[in-house]
C-alpha cells in the first residue's frame, strides 16, 4: 500500500502464486519475521514482473498488498477475507486470469 500500482499480465500469476504460498506458510507457522520477508519478496515480484502505472493516471486496483509493517494477525485476517481458495494473489486459474491484464496496488 502506498507504493504505487502495477499492471500484471495473467501469465505472471503463476510465479506470484509461489511467493504468495510462501507468505501463507509463514503466517500458518506464526513466523512473523518470515512473513515480512515473504511479503517483501511478493512486493518485489510484483514490481519486477509488472509495468508501473504512472502516478498521474487513476485506475482502480484489483489487488492491494499490505505494507511490510503489518502484523501477523492483520495478514492472517486479510488472508481469511480474500478467499478460501487463494492467498493475497488469486490463483492463475481464477477469474483474475480471465482478463487481458489486471493491476495490483502496492
Amino acid at each position: 500500500m502506498g507504493q504505487g500500482q502495477w499492471i500484471l499480465e495473467p501469465e505472471h500469476l503463476m510465479e506470484l502464486n509461489e511467493l504468495d504460498r510462501a507468505l501463507e506458510e509463514r503466517v500458518a507457522a506464526d513466523d512473523e519475521p518470515g512473513m515480512v520477508e515473504a511479503l517483501i519478496a511478493l512486493g518485489e515480484g510484483v514490481r519486477r514482473l509488472g509495468v508501473e502505472v504512472p502516478e498521474d493516471v487513476a485506475v482502480e486496483s484489483d489487488l492491494v498488498l499490505p505494507d511490510t509493517d503489518v502484523s501477523l494477525e492483520e495478514v492472517r485476517q486479510l488472508l481469511r477475507s480474500t478467499s478460501e481458495y487463494y492467498g493475497l494473489i488469486p490463483d492463475s486459474e481464477s477469474d483474475l486470469a480471465e482478463g487481458d491484464e489486471e493491476s495490483a496496488g502496492l
